[in-house]
């Protein structure tokens, strides 16, 4: 946003202070500010001259030569422009003069000398025209430099917006010179507000004709009916002063509307009163598909959240955006209807994102403004239509309502609470003294206690509670005279939180020892997803009150449809990839001590093989399921499991015969399965998955319990020995009974067991399988002998004869 500083000055008198002291300020307790430029420097330069003689160029036919008077002095020029006489006045720029990336010089052109050169309106950024030479009318002086002429001696501040987002009051040139006087402890010398001193001249003791129809859709609405107006140019002040601020002219009585906007940070849109379809005004909403012709000569189709303005059952406007071209004004309007309104933020934030218009009306509405303005606006619009080019206009009293007209925030707070939030000492009598300076009402009630109203332009969604007032003071004392200090507080060991400790250490295991790659995912599900594991009634799931789409409807019961459908989104881009997830699951039927759904803790993890479900390789699919498991095994052995049991078991949702339970004193830590294909089908998976979970609630509460202390084992110094041992099995028995009866039979010099290999077919019966184990030892005492490494192995087959296994 632009503001002039000149524009403020009408407000405020700032002559005391530099422009150094100025920006200081506003940037150190108002807003940020991007730059700060003078506004056409080079109308210092450029004078008015009246031209004397014109000759044709002696050496070129297009140009001549002129030669000029700025009222002392002759000065010759050489110009190619054809539209100018002996006579007229025009603007000459002299030499170092700078326009735009030009730098005007005195020069020869085809052998003739030329002092400078004569411009045109766009040449010289105050017009558009460059159809040739702006000719001036003769109020121009001769000589006197443009700059005090057309009074543009002037600064222009570019606001950063995005830093007074929060702030709607800031929006205009008299909410921003209120801001200052506050801040620098001035008075405001002109309120155009407040200015009742042409009510008499303007107003007619008549009731404006149009009436408006009463609803919730509008915070206020006012219209008054003007009568008598001529649309022309706008006066110059009115052109530069738009302009300045990035604002095109339009005409005199368009201009008005937007220097409103500029001065007040008010909206407001003049009607042709003739071309209106009724007397009566109304604001609702859009029938869908809705269209009429807009100012930009658009017609776009609107939805049913897009709020209009109606006049006579027909749109004529979009409320807050933009209005409509039928009823807008022309060269021909002599009567007018003036709209002042405040339009609720969120439905013009609407209207903008529904029909892509981003007006700068519309900027302004979404930041929230106050309706108590709708009112005095008017009386100061018709006060500008009788400057700018209208005198002898008049006003129907305007007629309206304000919803919003009794509203008002009262803040209590205290001088503690206060110093405390800002970490510095400051008086009640310094804090009273700042807050009413920035025009809030502040009542001492004793004991430090403050009871403070807040001004009706702060008052809606600005300062609403007591750490606003906080900001309030600590940017008006200046946030850099607060000391910095470092934090004084008391270093303690901090409370160990078991149950972080054991994800963090499943998950550097999975991520480093196994390679998995962890995933993240919301604990958001279908309905159908709840039933995943087992079947949930509706009154045993979360349900979310701000429902999203349907597969985001509940909390999850179950962790594997989330990372089923990371293994659907990466089936195509790896040939195998191991993944896992640490999250909670909600049951509603049962409650924690605080009555609420019980949350489970799992480290759910998926492996997807290399082979296609049509080529499946029965034996590759076997080695992975156990090689799972011993990894499994491991983990546990790792976290301090001791004794650690397998059992066949058959869930839902694994394929039958092809599930595993990890049990440890009687309690389940742990499952993992093959997919059912039922559910492959579902998640439209073309590999065939592994996937499981670890019950991390249950296995840090036995680890608790354990409450063993770490032990030391120091490495062996005596080689390592391996031995292999093939039994044959039924296909339906449990490979790890035959591993555990030996981890229990007492041979001190074994390290691990483990299924090395696995074969069916062949010689082998049906219903029979060759599993070959491999057994790991590791001797502390002394060397393996041959004697020592044959009594283990005849150990080994004692142990397969008495559970009835057979050599192979």
């Amino acid at each position: 946003m632009k503001l002039s500083l000149n524009w403020i000055q009408d407000f405020i008198d700032l002559s005391d202070l530099s422009l150094e002291d100025i920006l200081h300020k506003v940037n150190a307790s108002i807003c940020e500010t991007e730059e700060a430029v003078p506004y056409l420097p080079h109308l210092k330069t450029i004078i008015p001259v009246k031209i004397l003689t014109l000759d044709p160029h002696p050496q070129a036919d297009k140009l001549q030569v002129a030669k000029v008077t700025d009222g002392s002095k002759e000065i010759q020029i050489v110009t190619g422009a054809k539209n100018v006489a002996v006579g007229d006045i025009v603007p000459l720029a002299t030499p170092g003069t700078l326009l735009g990336d030009k730098l005007i010089e005195k020069s020869l052109l085809r052998s003739v000398e030329s002092s400078g050169m004569l411009c045109s309106q766009k040449e010289i950024s105050i017009g558009e025209d460059d159809s040739g030479v702006f000719v001036l009318d003769s109020s121009f002086p001769l000589g006197k430099p443009f700059s005090e002429i057309l009074q543009t001696e002037d600064t222009i501040i570019d606001i950063d917006n995005k830093s007074i987002t929060h702030r709607p009051d800031l929006w205009s040139h008299f909410g921003f010179a209120r801001e200052l006087a506050s801040q620098f402890g001035k008075k405001l010398k002109f309120n155009p507000l407040l200015d009742e001193s042409w009510d008499s001249k303007i107003f007619t003791t008549i009731q404006s004709s149009h009436t408006i129809k009463q609803n919730e859709n509008v915070h206020g609405y006012y219209v008054s009916s003007i009568h008598g107006v001529n649309v022309n140019k706008s006066s110059w002040i009115f052109q530069s002063r738009l302009q300045r601020c990035g604002l095109k002219s339009i005409s005199n009585v368009v201009d008005v509307s937007n220097y409103l906007l500029l001065e007040c940070g008010q909206p407001t849109h003049f009607f042709d009163l003739d071309k209106l379809p009724g007397a009566e005004f109304e604001a609702s909403f859009a029938n869908d598909k809705e269209s009429f012709p807009l100012l930009d000569d658009t017609s776009p189709s609107l939805e049913s959240s897009v709020l209009l303005i109606r006049s006579g059952g027909q749109a004529v406007a979009i409320a807050g955006v933009m209005g409509g071209k039928d009823s807008s004004v022309t060269n021909t309007t002599k009567n007018l209807v003036l709209e002042s309104a405040v339009f609720k933020r969120e439905d013009v934030r609407k209207s903008i994102r529904k029909s892509g218009i981003r007006s700068d009306s519309a900027i302004r509405y979404e930041k929230g403004l106050d309706s108590s303005t709708c009112l005095p606006i008017i009386r100061r619009a018709v006060q500008l239509l009788r400057e700018n080019g209208n005198p002898d206009c008049t006003a129907d009293l305007p007629f309206g309502f304000d919803h919003n007209q009794t509203k008002q925030i009262i803040i209590d707070t205290n001088v503690e609470f206060i110093q405390k939030k800002l970490g510095k000492s400051i008086s009640e009598e310094s804090i009273v003294e700042i807050l009413t300076r920035l025009n809030f009402n502040v009542e001492q009630l004793g004991k430090a206690e403050l009871k403070v109203k807040v001004p009706w332009f702060r008052h809606n969604y600005d300062v609403t509670i007591q750490e606003d007032l906080v900001e309030e003071v600590g940017r008006t004392i200046g946030y850099a005279s607060i000391e910095t200090k470092s934090l004084e507080l008391a270093l303690e060991t901090p409370l160990k939180n078991a149950i972080r400790s054991l994800e963090r250490k499943c998950k550097s295991i999975f991520s480093l020892r196994f390679a998995y790659n962890e995933v993240f995912n919301y604990s958001f599900a279908s309905l159908e997803d709840a039933s995943f594991e087992e079947e949930f009634t509706e009154e045993n799931i979360v349900r979310l009150l701000n429902e999203m789409p349907a597969e985001h409807s509940v909390l999850r019961t179950s962790m594997y449809p989330s990372i089923l459908r990371n293994a659907k989104a990466n089936q195509d881009r790896y040939d195998s990839f191991g993944i896992f997830e640490v999250g909670r699951t909600y049951d509603n039927r049962s409650k924690d001590k605080d009555g609420l759904p019980l949350e489970n803790r799992y480290l759910s993890f998926l492996k997807m093989d290399e082979g296609r479900l049509q080529n499946e390789d029965t034996k590759r699919l076997q080695e992975g399921f156990l090689i799972l498991r011993e990894q499994l095994t491991q983990l546990f052995h790792q976290l301090g499991i001791k004794e650690l049991e397998w059992k066949i078991a058959t869930r839902k949702h694994f394929h039958p015969n092809a599930c595993l339970l990890a049990y440890t004193k009687d309690q389940e830590i742990a499952e993992f399965g093959i997919l059912h294909n039922r559910e492959v089908d579902r998640f439209d998976l073309r590999k065939r998955v592994v996937l499981g979970k670890i019950h991390i609630t249950t296995l840090e509460s036995i680890l608790s319990s354990m409450k063993e202390s770490a032990k030391f084992i120091p490495p062996s110094q005596f080689p390592q020995g391996q031995l292999d041992i093939s039994l044959v099995l039924d296909q339906k028995s449990s490979t790890y009974d035959y591993a555990k009866s030996l981890q229990a039979a007492g041979i001190e010099e074994l390290d691990k067991v483990w299924v090395h290999d696995t074969f069916s077919g062949g010689n082998l019966d049906e219903g029979k399988v060759s599993v070959t184990y491999r057994v790991s030892l590791l001797p502390y005492e002394k060397t393996f002998t041959q004697e020592r490494l044959k009594e283990i192995s005849d150990r080994m087959i004692a142990i397969a004869n008495d559970m009835g296994y057979s050599l192979r």
